[in-house]
């Protein structure tokens, strides 16, 4: 590489703190070795063949390889994770990839975060099952599988319908007007089907994700509660808009916790996170 980047084996020898003689011969031997001819000698200064530029190329790859590799190695001996996993409940997802992925990848390059979501109770399972090691939870009470729990803060719902739909059509709309049109539904993707919302109509719809209830709510087929957060984020570009509810029925939240598994070591990555994710504020 000296050689190729110097033009010749004298000016690649005061770079190496080698003879010439030397850096010719080792160039020699490794043309023998790979049954190629790296350079051309015809001119004043060195050229490297098409063989020559191709495997330049790989030995660069190489080189960051072994780089890559040895700050790696690096992470570990200075106690960093080499795996987080993190469920999010999907409400949340935006605003956490916003505030936290960045600074995150920047200073741990090399730990992988695996990131799941899910819906109300559905995080809760994913921590008490050991299958995440923190979780960012919308609940409707304390959890009651796990010990180690904090209380972030309070996740507004409100009332969302097609921009066409009746009910944005109109102020101060009552828990008659929302009786009488079909309302979605977001649940948990579990069997117990868990939700934080009230269930104000009989003709009800129930789905296992806020962007396809978004999907049904912007076609007209109904009404559904949305945590303030999604709406101001993801849902903020879509024919979506709030209802404009009577004052009795307007104020609606649920408490947001962050949730870990005890039984996990977590390293300065996993503890970074854990800290910064308990001022996590709405």
């Amino acid at each position: 590489m000296a050689a190729a980047e110097s033009g010749s084996f004298s000016a690649a020898g005061r770079l190496l703190g080698k003879a010439q003689s030397g850096v010719s011969t080792a160039v020699a031997n490794l043309e023998i070795d790979l049954g190629a001819q790296l350079f051309d000698r015809s001119r004043k200064y060195l050229t490297l063949t098409d063989e020559g530029e191709a495997l330049l190329r790989d030995a660069l790859g190489v080189i960051r390889g072994a780089q890559r590799l040895k700050d790696r190695a690096l992470s570990f001996c200075a106690e960093e994770d080499t795996h987080i996993r993190i469920v999010l409940d999907e409400a949340l997802h935006p605003e956490f990839i916003e505030q936290y992925l960045r600074p995150f990848e920047e200073m741990f390059p090399f730990t992988e975060l695996d990131i799941q979501t899910g819906i109300f109770n559905d995080v809760e399972g994913y921590v008490a099952a050991g299958k995440a090691d923190l979780g960012l939870l919308i609940s409707s009470g304390i959890p009651k599988r796990l010990e180690a729990y904090k209380l972030l803060s309070y996740i507004p719902f409100q009332a969302a319908a097609s921009r066409h739909h009746p009910l944005t059509q109109k102020e101060g709309v009552s828990v008659g007007d929302l009786e009488d049109e079909r309302q979605i539904v977001v649940t948990s993707r579990g069997e117990d089907k868990d939700t934080e919302v009230t269930h104000f109509s009989q003709k009800r719809w129930l789905i296992d994700s806020y962007a396809a209830c978004a999907s049904l709510v912007e076609r007209g087929l109904g009404w559904a509660f949305f945590p303030a957060p999604l709406l101001k984020s993801a849902l903020a570009k879509r024919d979506i808009l709030p209802i404009s509810l009577e004052l009795e029925i307007r104020e609606h939240a649920s408490p947001l916790y962050l949730i870990r598994n005890r039984n996990r070591k977590l390293g300065r990555a996993g503890q970074w996170l854990l800290r910064n994710l308990g001022e996590y504020q709405i």
